[in-house]
C-alpha cells in the first residue's frame, strides 16, 4: 500500500506540473483584462473632462462675445439718444397692446357667458339683448382706445349697428332673418 500511495502522490505532482503553465497563462490573461478595462475607463474619463473643458471654453467665449456686443450696443445707444427714445416708446406701445388684448379677452369671455344666459330667452329678446351687448362692448372698446378720434369711431360704430339689421327684416348677410321666415 505504501507503494500505491507513493504512485498516486507522484501522479498528482505530475498532473500539477502539467497544469501549471496553462494556469499561469490563464491568470496572466485575467490580470491583463482587468488592467485593460481599468485603462479604458481612465481614457473615457479623460475624454469627458477634455470635452467639458472645451464646452466651458466655448461658453466663456460666447459670453465674452455677447458682452462685447452688448457693450457696442450700449455705446450706440449712448451716442444716439433718439434711438433710445424710440425704443422706450416702442416698449410702452407693446405694453398698451398687451393690456388691450387682455381686456378684450375678458370682455369676450363676459359676452359669451351673457349670450349663454340669453339663449333661454325668446327670439325677440335674443336679438335686442345681443344688440345691446354689442353696443356696450363697442362703447367700452372706444373708451379704452388711446389717441383715437372718438367722433370717428362712434360714427363707424353706429353705422355698423345700422347695417346689422335693416327695416325689411333682413340680417347683415342680406338674406331674410329667422323672424321674417316665420
Amino acid at each position: 500500500m505504501a507503494r500505491l500511495n507513493q504512485m498516486i502522490d507522484f501522479h498528482l505532482v505530475q498532473l500539477f506540473f502539467a497544469c501549471m503553465p496553462s494556469l499561469a497563462v490563464y491568470l496572466v490573461a485575467q490580470y491583463a483584462r482587468y488592467e485593460m478595462r481599468k485603462m479604458e475607463v481612465e481614457l473615457e474619463e479623460k475624454k469627458k473632462q477634455e470635452e467639458e473643458e472645451a464646452k466651458r471654453k466655448q461658453e466663456e467665449d460666447k459670453k465674452k462675445q455677447e458682452e462685447e456686443e452688448t457693450a457696442k450696443q450700449m455705446e450706440q445707444i449712448a451716442t444716439d439718444p433718439e434711438l433710445l427714445e424710440v425704443k422706450v416708446r416702442l416698449g410702452k406701445l407693446e405694453e398698451a397692446v398687451k393690456e388691450i388684448v387682455v381686456e378684450s379677452k375678458k370682455q369676450s369671455a363676459g359676452s359669451i357667458s351673457k349670450s349663454q344666459q340669453n339663449a333661454s330667452e325668446t327670439g325677440e329678446d335674443k336679438s335686442k339683448s345681443s344688440m345691446e351687448q354689442d353696443k356696450v362692448t363697442k362703447q367700452k372698446s372706444i373708451e379704452q382706445t388711446p389717441n383715437v378720434d372718438r367722433g370717428k369711431v362712434r360714427t363707424v360704430a353706429s353705422a355698423s349697428d345700422a347695417s346689422q339689421k335693416d327695416p325689411k327684416g333682413e340680417n347683415e348677410i342680406g338674406g331674410p332673418s329667422q323672424d321674417a321666415k316665420r
